[in-house]
């Protein structure tokens, strides 16, 4: 699957959740925000992850290792990581004012350290309003059996 096809599907799904899931404009926008950190992470848009992570991030991956912003982007920077493909199956976004909090479940197909792998996790990704926008600032994941 390449790239923009799997951005397209993922961005189809989340537009398609959000409807269902999410009636306030804030949980739109937290989608949004969402989808645009997983495009960015995929593509290895640089830029738009410095603008998407939170300079506080904590990035719990579904090893249990955990990084920091710098650590997460200069480990997709050096090729220890590689998100190949990213498909939304469920999403919903939930907004508490200058927070919020997006959950769903994924399909992936990452390159770590040389080896490929694919997976689905489920996720938990907290955002803070900053600057009229919204960028992450925790995020976990867990492995679905």
């Amino acid at each position: 699957m390449t790239l923009a096809r799997s951005f397209w599907i993922t961005l189809l799904l989340s537009a398609a959740s959000a409807s269902a899931t999410a009636g306030g404009s804030a949980e739109r926008e937290l989608l949004a925000a969402d989808a645009a950190r997983t495009q960015a992470t995929v593509t290895q848009d640089y830029a738009a992850l410095e603008r998407t992570l939170g300079d506080e991030l904590s990035y719990g991956h579904s090893t249990g290792q955990v990084q920091s912003k710098q650590e997460f982007i200069a480990d997709l920077q050096n090729g220890v990581r590689r998100y190949r493909t990213v498909t939304v199956v469920a999403i919903a976004a939930r907004s508490y004012g200058c927070a919020g909090v997006v959950s769903g479940t994924s399909n992936l197909e990452v390159e770590s350290q040389g080896h490929a792998l694919a997976f689905t996790l489920h996720y938990t990704a907290t955002y803070a309003r900053r600057h009229g926008g919204w960028v992450l600032v925790a995020y976990q994941s867990t492995r679905v059996p």
